[in-house]
């Protein structure tokens, strides 16, 4: 049973590598920025598997290419300004020692706000 659950949950996260998600918030209860204007809340992550640590090889999950993907759906939401609010990329080497040591799965998240 227990082999099952693992091998349920390594399919369901190899399904999502080379993706990228974003979600969007929208609903202020009418409260506007500090500057009054509108604002919307992006989040974007990405999934891929890196190699040693160097780089990716399937899908990308760099903070590069993360901060990319947030701003390019941003832009196409018809925001002309966004503001990184955070940032991650999270290396998961201890899933599969000694596998992904070499090999392992990234997730790289930036989430912020946009006008």
């Amino acid at each position: 049973m227990r082999k099952c659950f693992v091998l349920a949950l390594a399919s369901g996260f190899i399904v999502m590598l080379g993706c990228s998600l974003t979600s969007k918030a929208d609903n202020f209860n009418g409260l506007t920025g500090m500057d009054g204007k509108q604002v919307k809340h992006y989040g974007t992550t990405n999934y891929a598997i890196h190699v040693l640590g160097v780089g990716p090889i399937w899908g990308n999950a760099t903070l590069q290419q993360t901060v990319s993907d947030f701003a390019k759906q941003a832009k196409a939401a018809g925001a002309s300004a966004v503001r990184v609010v955070q940032s991650d990329t999270s290396t998961l080497w201890w899933v599969l020692p000694p596998i992904s040591f070499v090999i392992h799965p990234v997730i790289g998240n930036v989430a912020g706000d946009a006008r």
